[in-house]
C-alpha cells in the first residue's frame, strides 16, 4: 500500500497552449486539479501526498508575471482550510520558503498552525525546492551544528534535510510523459517506484491516479535485497 505519494506537476504551459488558454487560466487550472486531487488521495487513505508546485530554478529563471500568479495562487491556500478540516489534512511545505515574500511565509505558516492537529492524512507543497539545493542546505545546518564528517552517515543524515519528519516516497508520478525527475528529491527516491504518466497535470484525474496505483500495486520491490 502506497504511503506517500509525490507528483511532479508537468504540462499545465503546454495543457494551455493546446487550449488557446492564458497564462492564469493555466495556474488556475493546475491549482484547482492539486485541490482535487489532494481531495482523491485522502479519501484512498494515503497518509502522505507531496506535490512539487515551485522549483529553485523556477524562482529565478520564470518571468515576473508569471511568478506573481503562481505567487498569487498560494496565497489562496487560506480558503481551503474547510476542504483540510473536512478531510483531517494537515498541511505542510518543504524546500527555502523564505525565499519567498514575507506575506507569503506568514499565510503558509498560518496554515500549517491551523492544521497541525489534523492526522488523518498530510499534504505537502515543495516550494522553491530543488534536490541539489536540499542536500546543499543540509550539509550547512550539519556543519553549523559542529557536525564533521567522521560521524556521519545516511541515517544522520537525514534528520537535516527538508524531508525528514516524513517517509521516502514509494510512488513518484509525473505527468506529461516527459521521463526524467529533474532533481525531485534526489536523497531519498533510491526505491522508489516511478509512473511516467502521458496525461497534463490539469487533465490527470482519478481514472489516471488509479492506474498509478494500479502500475505501483503491480511491481515487486526488493529494496536492495
Amino acid at each position: 500500500m502506497i504511503q506517500h505519494l509525490w507528483i511532479i506537476m508537468d504540462g499545465n504551459r503546454r495543457w494551455a497552449k493546446r487550449e488557446g488558454k492564458l497564462t492564469f487560466f493555466w495556474h488556475k487550472a493546475g491549482f484547482d486539479n492539486a485541490v482535487k486531487i489532494s481531495e482523491l488521495v485522502a479519501q484512498k487513505w494515503i497518509k502522505y501526498l507531496t506535490l512539487w508546485a515551485l522549483s529553485t530554478e523556477n524562482l529565478y529563471n520564470r518571468e515576473k508575471e508569471e511568478l506573481n500568479g503562481i505567487i498569487g495562487l498560494i496565497e489562496l491556500l487560506p480558503t481551503l482550510l474547510p476542504i483540510f478540516e473536512r478531510n483531517g489534512t494537515q498541511f505542510q511545505t518543504i524546500g527555502d520558503i523564505q525565499k519567498l515574500p514575507e506575506r507569503t511565509q506568514k499565510i503558509l505558516e498560518d496554515i500549517k498552525e491551523k492544521t497541525k492537529n489534523n492526522t488523518k492524512t498530510t499534504l505537502i507543497i515543495a516550494l522553491v525546492y530543488g534536490g541539489q539545493d536540499e542536500i546543499i542546505r543540509g550539509i550547512k545546518k550539519y556543519i553549523q551544528e559542529g557536525g564533521n564528517g567522521k560521524n556521519l552517515d545516511t541515517k544522520k543524515f537525514k534528520k537535516y534535510l527538508d524531508s525528514a519528519p516524513y517517509p521516502a516516497p514509494d510512488l513518484i508520478v509525473r505527468t506529461w510523459g516527459t521521463v526524467r525527475h529533474s532533481g525531485f528529491l534526489l536523497y531519498d527516491c533510491d526505491y522508489s517506484e516511478y509512473y511516467f504518466s502521458s496525461k497534463y497535470w490539469p487533465e490527470f484525474d482519478e481514472e489516471e491516479l488509479d492506474r498509478a496505483i494500479d502500475f505501483f500495486e503491480s511491481t515487486k520491490r526488493n529494496f536492495g535485497k
